[in-house]
């Protein structure tokens, strides 16, 4: 399963911020996409006080562009997003020393009937080892916010393998306007084509918070 979460949503301060970011679980896209003809499905659920949001974000690969449309739902303040997004991979990082791709991701307010933004961002992915057990993930992008000037936005994150089916995943990511998140925790494969994460997180800047992740990615069946 790729380390690419589709849209990144923490705190509700910071939702609009995070909706036009590409991400599931992690903030930091990678590189990868779903296999041609084939579809994948990344959920979650977030926990911070003193609410809750639920994700989730299914994604097909179609003429070599991955087509994406998340929904959130937030309780505290309640409200609904959705996020279609598309991206295409220039340099497929699997079996290679690196890979790039491009990304576009809009976010509309369902409850305020409303685009609040677009996000475009540049991930890149390296890999560390020879053996591909740890990857470094870049990227670097443009995000505009309803309201807002736009403003360059990124992160890096690190997916190092463990023995047997545990991986620890960390990352740091910056969104433009004083905020830094911060992201630590593990993942389980399940088996070749769904994964579990565990995640705890902490914002730092204006409106710094706390929160916890439990996240699962999976293959669709064809």
């Amino acid at each position: 399963m790729k380390l690419r979460p589709f849209l990144a949503l923490g705190l509700p301060l910071l939702a609009t911020a995070r909706a036009v970011h590409a991400g599931a679980s992690l903030y930091v896209d990678d590189a990868g996409t779903t296999p041609p003809g084939h579809c994948q499905l990344e959920s979650w659920t977030r926990s911070y006080a003193p609410g809750q949001e639920w994700s989730a974000v299914p994604a097909c690969t179609r003429g070599g562009v991955e087509y994406s449309l998340g929904v959130s739902s937030y309780d505290r303040p309640h409200d609904l997003l959705l996020t279609p997004g598309i991206k295409r991979t220039l340099r497929d990082p699997d079996g290679q020393a690196w890979g790039a791709a491009i990304s576009l991701v809009a976010a509309w307010d369902v409850t305020q009937r409303r685009l609040e933004g677009w996000n475009l961002t540049v991930p890149v992915t390296l890999a560390v080892d020879a053996q591909g057990r740890t990857l470094l993930h870049a990227d670097l992008g443009w995000s505009k916010l309803r309201g807002a000037a736009g403003a360059l936005a990124g992160g890096l994150a690190l997916e190092h393998r463990l023995s047997g089916q545990w991986s620890v995943l960390a990352e740091l990511y910056a969104d433009g306007s004083g905020e830094m998140d911060r992201q630590l925790g593990l993942r389980r494969a399940l088996d070749a084509t769904a994964s579990l994460d565990l995640l705890a997180g902490c914002a730092s800047g204006r409106r710094p918070g706390r929160w916890f992740t439990l996240g699962l990615n999976m293959a669709l069946p064809d």
